[in-house]
């Protein structure tokens, strides 16, 4: 078949001021095989995709070559288009001509964008089809962790028509929940948020509830993964089709940067919570409250909502007197800047340093000192009860659970997504979403965005019963495939697996749904074997031909 090239040249809403479209077209178009090159100012938006698809018809072309943006952001999008048109999403070839190009210079670009663009249609001109099959899926979903993000991950993925297993590590559903009494002052209370999410549960057709339970073992890929759970002593496998993680995390100790020891006068704000809950704890009412932010963790958004609730329910309940000191309050949680104008306004002090407060105990009271930058003086405060601020930590067992999963783990010991832009709920392996605390510092709004990306993901993968891939996009050659393991040890995707083919010989298998085309494995295999579909060495070759021409 002869090679029939359409160029697509976006310039990005006219924002990429430093590339001359118009000579750039004039270039291209001498090149042989190349059918027509059109600029277009918006082909992500739908009448630029209207566009593309009545341009390609008409001219009949089977390539086609975009310069857009990165194609980590419009790759799929185009590859579905043209998949409606009925032509082979593999005969895509697209040059970032934004990230990699005008964003990178502020001088005149076009020599490099042209060099980008001849490179992009070298490479078209190699590209081979690639055949598109159906894969079943096992439509059950495990959710682990029975906290207020595993709970609304059930409850979505049961109303979508999905049957969810949850698993929770203790003897009842709730985590936090159940500890938070009068803790985030939005909305509804959590203690009635916890009885109306556990009553929904229960009435889940789709949902089966296992306490007390915890994985230890998970095998297999997406749509098909094995899962060991051990309950009562007795463990046993399951199937399903997709994993959402949502272990929650757990409060720390009090800081050792106080270099005090926890006392009657000195605790922590889950020791509030309790002593707000049952007041008949204390011989009398404390007349002034500290709070401290910012000690151990400067960034903490749970932190600086305990602080802002448990200050305002200290005034209102007891009429205390309340005084905060921090480096710099966090307030950008759903919701929090209207309890942080809510507290000022009853009469709550902010105290800002920069240096660490000096914390004494004297005559059975503790004293906070302290340099008010704002007001440019020392201040020293004698306080009933000083309220010392507790950090998220990851939550028991998520170093083992990782090493199960084959998940990375953060410079915190939370798990580690697949990007914090554009994946912040995938994990390293598809099928497998991380949602609320259990990847960071997240709050009860940021966790139900969570909830609901990971949702849409499982759907996306499992709704329809079966998932269509790129046959062979990665494939193995099974005569030069020494099964050294190198691609099985290095694949983040746990894509890989040994097979075998006969009775001598076990060689490594690429299992397509799982696959996220990385190409790690087609670089490193020591013997050659892997073939990577768009990245040959011939059509690399041919990129690297058109540069300088």
């Amino acid at each position: 078949m002869q090679v029939k090239i359409g160029i697509f040249l976006c310039d990005c809403g006219g924002s990429l001021r430093n590339i001359d479209f118009p000579k750039i077209r004039g270039n291209l178009e001498k090149l042989e095989g190349v059918a027509f090159v059109d600029i277009s100012h918006n082909l992500c938006l739908e009448e630029g995709g209207k566009a593309l698809a009545s341009r390609i018809l008409s001219e009949d072309i089977n390539r086609v070559v975009i310069a857009a943006c990165s194609p980590e952001l419009c790759e799929h999008n185009f590859m579905r288009l043209l998949e409606s048109l009925r032509l082979n999403p593999n005969f895509l070839s697209i040059a970032n001509i934004r990230e990699q190009c005008s964003w990178a210079h502020k001088e005149d670009v076009t020599g490099k964008a042209l060099e980008l663009l001849r490179m992009a249609i070298n490479k078209a001109r190699l590209l081979q089809p690639l055949e598109r099959k159906e894969v079943p899926v096992n439509q059950e979903v495990l959710v682990v962790g029975g906290g207020f993000s595993g709970m609304e991950s059930t409850l979505e993925l049961s109303q979508l028509g999905l049957r969810a297993t949850l698993v929770e590590k203790g003897s009842a559903l709730g985590g936090k929940l159940s500890e938070l009494e009068g803790f985030y002052g939005l909305g509804a209370s959590p203690k009635e948020m916890l009885g109306s999410m556990t009553r929904a549960i229960e009435e889940g057709k789709n949902i089966e509830v296992l306490t007390s339970a915890e994985v230890t073992r998970v095998e297999g890929e997406v749509g098909n993964f094995t899962v060991r759970i051990r309950r009562g002593g007795e463990e046993f496998p399951r199937s399903f089709g997709a994993i959402i993680f949502a272990t929650g995390y757990r409060a720390g100790i009090l800081p050792r940067d106080f270099e005090l020891r926890p006392s009657v006068n000195i605790i922590s704000q889950r020791n509030l919570i309790e002593i707000l809950q049952a007041p008949e704890k204390l011989e009398r009412k404390p007349e002034t409250i500290g709070f401290i932010l910012d000690v151990s963790d400067e960034s903490s958004r749970l932190a600086t909502l305990l602080v802002l609730n448990n200050a305002l329910a200290v005034k209102e309940k007891w009429g205390s007197e309340a005084y905060v000191f921090c480096r710099n309050l966090k307030v950008d949680s759903d919701g929090a800047e209207k309890l942080y104008r809510e507290a000022r306004a009853t009469g709550i002090a902010f105290l800002k340093f920069e240096k660490k407060p000096q914390i004494s105990e004297e005559d059975g009271r503790v004293k906070v000192e302290a340099k008010d930058v704002l007001l440019g003086e020392e201040i020293s405060l004698s306080c009933d009860i000083l309220v010392v601020e507790e950090k998220g930590l990851p939550p028991e067992g998520t170093e083992a659970l990782s090493s199960i999963l084959n998940i990375g783990l953060d410079s915190q010991g939370f798990y580690q997504n697949e990007n914090v832009y554009l994946y912040p709920v995938d994990s390293g392996r598809k099928g497998i979403f991380l949602v609320g605390a259990c990847r960071g510092d997240l709050d009860i709004s940021r966790a139900s965005m969570d909830v609901a990306s990971a949702v849409m993901g499982v759907c996306e993968l499992l709704a329809s019963g079966k998932a269509i891939v790129e046959a062979e996009k990665v494939r193995v050659d099974p005569d030069k495939c020494r099964a050294c393991l190198t691609c099985i040890r290095v694949c983040p995707h746990g894509a890989i697996r040994l097979v075998r083919v006969n009775t001598e010989k076990e060689v490594a298998q690429i299992y397509d749904l799982a696959c996220e085309g990385c190409g790690i494995c087609a670089a490193i295999c020591p013997a050659k074997a892997i073939d990577f579909e768009g990245y040959t060495d011939e059509q690399i070759l041919a990129e690297v031909e058109a540069i300088g021409e």
